[in-house]
């Protein structure tokens, strides 16, 4: 009998392979909801790509793109790429590039005109502009007026998008040997923790710039700039968990960890300058320095 060799996986410039045409090769379970896909009685897989190419601008992930193929059930993958299709839409149409590039104008452009809002029935995304009004009183005078928001992300689409992102980069990770059902690694839905989400507009917000100083020193087991900037993840290790952070299509980015607990990584934080309106709240939106940037800007230590 032949002794079976661990490998973690077939490597093409940067992109890391678990996917093979026959499925007994390929990974054991699905990536996403812990299923076994090997066997008689497995569901169907299809081949999965951590960052689909369609999510970020047409062309960016030309080698030498990281991105992390493997093989994920239909349910899971059909949902993912539901997930997938709102949020580039909206990050799309909203992505600062749209002013820099005519390419990325172009495919935001056509995704605003042929994709649906899901909280808006029948409304495309190019048309679902969020309509605020904002009231206040001087003295004995009310003055009201009302200004236009760019379209928003549904909440749960996204939160399911960022956790399929980083249970994929949790396996890839952690996992000894993907043949095998007892050295795969996946991530618990229990464990993973989403704090916040900035637009692009946003990212100086004292507590996102708070959160990437305090994981600064921490152990960096990966920091990804792929699709030309346009997808970006990085996950660092500490004593009381995993933080992880995303950046989409140049305009959104989400923070949060991975423990079974709380973490003080995400207590006691600074204002963010919240002023109380009769509508409710209304605060400043806060542009980032880019010199002084550093959610990104760790460095993984290569082992020996």
């Amino acid at each position: 009998m032949t002794n079976y060799i661990p490998r973690p996986g077939r490597q093409t410039g940067q992109t890391i392979s678990w996917f093979t045409p026959t499925t007994e090769f390929s990974n054991v379970c699905c990536v996403y909801c812990g299923v076994t896909l090997h066997g008689p009685c497995a569901p169907e897989s299809d081949k999965e790509h951590l960052v689909a190419r369609n999510f970020v601008p047409t062309g960016t992930m030309k080698s030498p793109a990281f991105n992390f193929i493997f093989r994920a059930c239909r349910v899971c993958n059909s949902r993912k790429a539901d997930a997938e299709r709102h949020v580039s839409s909206v990050t799309l149409f909203n992505s600062p590039s749209r002013f820099e590039s005519a390419h990325v104008n172009e495919i935001a452009l056509r995704k605003g005109k042929s994709d649906f809002h899901p909280n808006k029935k029948g409304v495309l995304v190019q048309d679902a502009h969020e309509n605020l009004t904002i009231r206040g009183a001087f003295g004995p005078m009310s003055v009201s007026f009302g200004m236009v928001g760019p379209p928003r992300l549904d909440i749960h689409k996204t939160g399911e998008l960022a956790f399929s992102h980083i249970q994929g980069l949790f396996a890839l990770i952690c996992t000894e040997d993907y043949q095998d059902p007892l050295k795969m690694r996946l991530l618990p839905q229990e464990q993973f923790i989403w704090y916040d989400w900035y637009t692009y507009s946003d990212w100086g917000n004292p507590q996102a710039v708070e959160i990437a100083k305090r994981v600064n020193s921490w152990e960096c087991l990966a920091n990804i700039d792929s699709a030309e900037g346009y997808f970006k993840a990085t996950l660092r290790q500490s004593d009381e968990g995993l933080f992880w952070a995303l950046e989409w299509n140049q305009y959104l980015r989400l923070v949060g960890g991975i423990s079974l607990s709380r973490m003080s990584v995400f207590e006691g934080l600074p204002d963010e300058g919240w002023m109380a309106t009769p509508e409710g709240r209304m605060r400043q939106n806060i542009p980032h320095d880019t010199d002084s940037d550093q959610l990104f800007s760790g460095v993984v230590s290569q082992s020996e």
